[in-house]
């Protein structure tokens, strides 16, 4: 009687008892699933940031189903074993056994992200309305400028810098002042990006809207000069670009595509040197020149490291690729901040096809 005690208590220990395990495997498994997929979507993006500086051809995976089965099983059993100790007497002996199994079965599906809709939509300007959209979500006037316009009343941000690398300096500089000017007139909440319907026409536009009692005369007028503007206005038209010369009272946006806004981004990787000695990537000069630093132009939009990850410095995301690890750092802000907006605006941009009927499954194992 107590080796049968001894067995069921085993029994009992293990937890081979009618039970429900599924609250259990959704309440710490769609943790760890959620944070895999941000750290895959991250590093899949990255990778492609890094493909374009070196001129080798972006890909993204679009991850379909993910799905996981759980199977659980025990058992109980005994070895009986009968000793003759002697022609007269003998002995059984009986070994308890117990037996418990998880088995977690995971699987994805995993799709190329092509076809026609995706390419046009990847190639064409960001709209002027995700501009609006950004905006009113918190996202700064500066950042949102300095990432997505390439050019405004042809006050020109790096519009070469939305392909592969050019070997000649772009122009910037009067861009990179012009948005130091609208970050401040919206630190004064003096500025907004709104959209009004056209009664007539009946179609939405957008516009730039100042409020100049809370605005810095300083900030106005440089804006006005440097858009060539009428000077006193406070509700001003954007426009799409039409390569025809703006009104007096509008400014032409000219906007990036989602694939030039990911090359423009491509310049804030720091290349190994060795790769920039063998010609690997392009070496823009200025105009004595000498080398020209891209940080100039992304300084504070987005740096992306390569090399091995430093002591105590602590990656926000990742990859590996050309036998370096490209990195950016868990301590940068605005690369991070820059990061995010990127994924949000292709997000917003770009429709991804529905995988089809037919995928490929694949089973996750360890």
């Amino acid at each position: 009687m107590k080796k049968v005690a001894l067995v069921l208590s085993c029994f009992l220990l293990t937890g081979c008892y009618p039970q429900k395990t599924g609250p259990y495997n959704l309440r710490n498994d769609s943790v760890q699933y959620n944070q895999a997929l941000q750290t895959s979507i991250d590093s899949q993006l990255l990778l492609n940031i890094v493909r374009l500086r070196y001129r080798d051809t972006p890909t993204f995976l679009q991850v379909g189903i993910i799905s996981a089965s759980y199977e659980n099983s025990c058992g109980i059993g005994a070895d009986f074993k009968l000793d003759s100790l002697n022609k007269a007497s003998s002995a059984v002996s009986i070994t308890p056994k117990v037996s418990v199994d998880r088995k977690e079965k995971p699987t994805t599906t995993y799709q190329p992200v092509r076809g026609e809709g995706f390419v046009k939509e990847f190639l064409s300007p960001i709209s002027l309305q995700a501009l609006v959209l950004l905006n009113s979500s918190g996202w700064d006037i500066d950042r949102i400028m300095r990432c997505c316009i390439q050019r405004l009343n042809g006050v020109r941000n790096a519009p070469t810098a939305s392909g592969p690398t050019p070997d000649y300096k772009p122009s910037y500089e009067n861009f990179l002042e012009l948005s130091d000017h609208f970050a401040e007139l919206e630190r004064n909440d003096a500025i907004d990006i709104v959209m009004h319907k056209d009664p007539k026409k009946g179609k939405l536009e957008v516009y730039l809207v100042i409020e100049k009692d809370l605005a810095n005369p300083h900030d106005l007028q440089r804006i006005w000069e440097l858009l060539d503007l009428e000077p006193g206005l406070d509700r001003i038209k954007l426009v799409a670009a039409h390569g025809k010369k703006h009104k007096p009272d509008e400014i032409n946006v000219d906007m990036r595509s989602p694939i030039s806004l990911l090359y423009f981004l491509s310049h804030g990787v720091r290349i190994p040197e060795i790769d920039r000695m063998l010609g690997k990537v392009t070496t823009t000069t200025d105009e004595q020149g000498d080398y020209f630093d891209w940080n100039e132009v992304l300084d504070g939009v987005i740096k992306i490291h390569s090399g091995p990850v430093p002591c105590g410095i602590a990656p926000s995301a990742m990859v590996y690729y050309r036998g370096t690890f490209f990195y950016i750092e868990d301590s940068d802000l605005d690369s991070k901040s820059t990061f995010s907006l990127l994924s949000q605006l292709l997000a917003l941009q770009v429709t991804c096809p529905d995988l089809p009927v037919t995928t490929l499954t694949i089973p996750l194992t360890d």
